[in-house]
């Protein structure tokens, strides 16, 4: 590609709508995207050891395999060391001063990958044009998050009273976590004005593990319905049974804020229906449709959040960034489709919806009528309209063409927003991430264009993009076919006792997970240290003290005593538990009439899944040896690892390692 396309693409990756003057090597690092991977200074210790010992906890920890994993990958942790850099000096150092500038807030653009660059104060006051909409949200006085903590945990208890949920089962549905949803919003760069699009972070709040249980039992209720489209190949492969007549049209219908208009209260009636006629449902779970419905309705009707410090409620509609909300949604469309299509004169004769997306096969002459019939089966939910256009059409990433006997075909779409910016090669990722993006993007072409033509287009326009994100053809080439077949299931991983997650560090992980899955624990790989997590922050700051699912350091103001605990409530109440005399550390302060200030704390690690917090203070005690604590954390990490934490190259030893965010929820 000549370096003028090329400048052409990479352009369109950094849109900067601040007053601040972006520099080159700032604008050079940004490009890289923000899915981009900066090789860490040091080795992620904690998180390894912490995985290890995730593994042997799977096989048995007092088991001679566990102890053979223990030694096989600590021998691999001795010998290892940071990889170079992949960033140069000057890219760091403009990494660190945007991260510094207060007055600007970096986020990804709502669609087509971009990264935008918006003052502050731009941002805050699109974020209050939303949230003014007093048709949409209302301000509350006060945190309603103790009383919807309660309604939770009464159903909970009834729950378990009766039997139908295990302790284990209450325990993880329990709300111990109580951070409060976030909202916050991505900018649609292809509007004038740039508004944003409204999004709530629910990751930690009180219902979030319930939605996720409840999603799991309703998920198989979703796509019973021949309407149902699961992505795009299966909507060219139905489409492309159909030949249009004469006097028929493609149409497009998408429903106006879906999320927020669902009607919750009906929504749950449908549900009922058909966990009461679902002859499987047994099989899920022991909970009865009425228990089922109970859970969810606490999830949907819990919808508040904060945004700078005021909380508000969201006043219709099921809860924004709940799990269980798409799934909702879902089952709530098949039964308006029902309805709708049942009370047209002349329905569609095809109608296939993903989401809130449909395409439709109807009389031309009826599509005015249909239209106003859609809007009018439901006061809540209201379509907007898409026409043929010179033949063509587009749905999900699918173009499809009207050709003159009737017949369609099919070719890749891209909205006008798309930026062709993928994962950039040199982002330190594992390779198989890498040739995953070039297979992927094979597959979608291959099952989505409909002739020779049309697919070599796209796998030349495809291989060129890709050649600017710093792709070689040797791994073009190393990708093989376009097609993608499944591995015949002898060929398949064999089964194993469970899963844990490693963090990539080039060299040091492959050597890891060669351990660990040759002792019969599955190996996932995440990247750490990512452009993303370092630049966007527009979510609400949680203040220290209610940081929940924390390692935390005490030490005294007095003198060099010290001690290193863990807590999943938030971080204050375990704080003032250690003013007691019972406690080591107040027990100290009485015995000496010394102090430690609350807010002098240091938070070391966080991870909101119990065992492994608790594998993590142990860690640290082990690395810091803190003088107050009694023993040696509730997780007895075995001395092989000694070595290993106090390495130089180790992140232990660090005053905090609390720069990226909590894991993933592998458990």
């Amino acid at each position: 590609m000549s370096d003028d396309a090329s400048n052409n693409i990479t352009d369109r990756w950094v849109i900067n709508k601040s007053d601040r003057q972006i520099t080159e090597p700032q604008l050079s690092v940004l490009r890289k995207g923000l899915n981009f991977a900066v090789t860490p200074s040091k080795l992620p210790t904690v998180e390894f050891v912490t995985a290890v010992e995730t593994a042997c906890h799977l096989l048995g920890n007092t088991s001679n395999k566990a102890a053979e994993l223990r030694s096989d990958c600590v021998q691999v942790l001795k010998q290892s060391k940071p990889p170079p850099s992949n960033i140069s000096k000057e890219e760091r150092a403009a990494l660190r001063e945007l991260k510094e500038d207060k007055d600007i807030t970096i986020l990804p653009a709502d669609k087509g990958r971009a990264t935008v660059i918006l003052n502050k104060t731009n941002y805050q006051d699109k974020a209050n044009d939303l949230l003014n909409d007093t048709n949409t949200y209302k301000p509350l006085k006060r945190d309603p998050t103790s009383m919807y903590r309660n309604q939770l945990i009464e159903v909970l208890q009834s729950l378990r009273d009766e039997g139908v949920i295990n302790v284990i089962t209450y325990r993880q549905l329990y709300p111990t976590s109580s951070d409060t949803p976030k909202f916050y919003g991505l900018p649609k760069v292809h509007k004038d004005a740039c508004p944003l699009r409204p999004i709530v972070s629910s990751c930690g709040s009180i219902t979030y593990n319930t939605a996720k249980f409840i999603s799991k039992i309703l998920s198989p209720l979703v796509g019973s319905t021949p309407r149902h489209l699961k992505n795009s190949e299966d909507l060219v492969t139905k489409l492309s049974a159909i030949k249009l007549a004469d006097n028929e049209s493609l149409v497009s219908y998408d429903v106006s804020a879906l999320f927020t208009s669902v009607p919750v209260d009906e929504s749950l009636d449908i549900i009922h229906k058909r966990l009461t006629n679902d002859d499987t449902l047994s099989t899920r779970t022991t909970l009865s449709p009425k228990q089922i419905i109970d859970l969810l309705r606490v999830c949907l009707k819990t919808t508040y959040f904060t945004h700078n410090g005021t909380f508000y409620t969201q006043i219709e509609g099921a809860a924004m960034g709940s799990p269980v909300s798409p799934i909702v949604a879902d089952l709530f469309m098949e039964d308006f489709e029902d309805k709708a299509l049942s009370s047209f004169h002349s329905p569609p004769r095809f109608w296939g919806r993903y989401v809130d997306d449909t395409m439709i096969v109807l009389k031309t002459c009826d599509i005015d009528n249909f239209t106003i019939h859609l809007n009018s089966v439901h006061p809540a939910i209201k379509f907007t309209v898409e026409r043929e256009d010179n033949q063509c059409i587009a749905m999900l990433d699918a173009l499809i063409r009207r050709d003159l006997d009737g017949s369609l075909s099919f070719s890749v779409y891209r909205k006008a927003t798309h930026t062709d910016q993928y994962l950039n090669f040199n982002s330190h990722q594992p390779l198989e991430h890498k040739l995953g993006v070039i297979r992927t993007l094979k597959h979608r072409a291959n099952v989505i264009s409909s002739d020779h033509e049309s697919l070599e287009q796209e796998l030349h326009h495809v291989q060129q993009a890709l050649s600017v994100c710093g792709y070689t053809k040797w791994a073009w080439n190393l990708t093989g076919s376009n097609k993608i077949t499944p591995k015949p299931l002898a060929q398949r991983d064999s089964p194993t006792v469970g899963h844990i997650s490693l963090p990539y560090i080039q060299g040091v992980t492959e050597a890891l997970s060669r351990k660990i899955r040759k002792a019969g624990v599955t190996v996932h790989v995440r990247p750490i240290n990512t452009i993303r997590n370092m630049l966007v922050s527009p979510k609400d700051k949680v203040s220290k003290s209610d940081r929940t699912c924390v390692v935390y350091d005490i030490q005294c103001d007095d003198c060099d005593s010290r001690y290193i605990g863990e807590t999943e409530r938030p971080l204050c109440k375990r704080l003032k538990e250690h003013n007691r005399e019972s406690s080591p550390v107040g027990s100290h302060m009485k015995t000496h009439s010394h102090q430690f200030k609350p807010e002098e704390v240091d938070i070391l690690n966080t991870d909101s899944r119990w065992f492994q917090r608790g594998v993590k203070e142990s860690i640290y005690i082990a690395a810091h040896n803190p003088d107050l604590n009694k023993d040696r954390g509730r997780h007895h990490l075995p001395a092989v690892y000694q070595p290993v934490i106090l390495s130089c190259d180790s992140d232990v030893i660090s005053k905090s390692h609390d720069q990226n965010p909590a894991p993933v929820n592998h458990s």
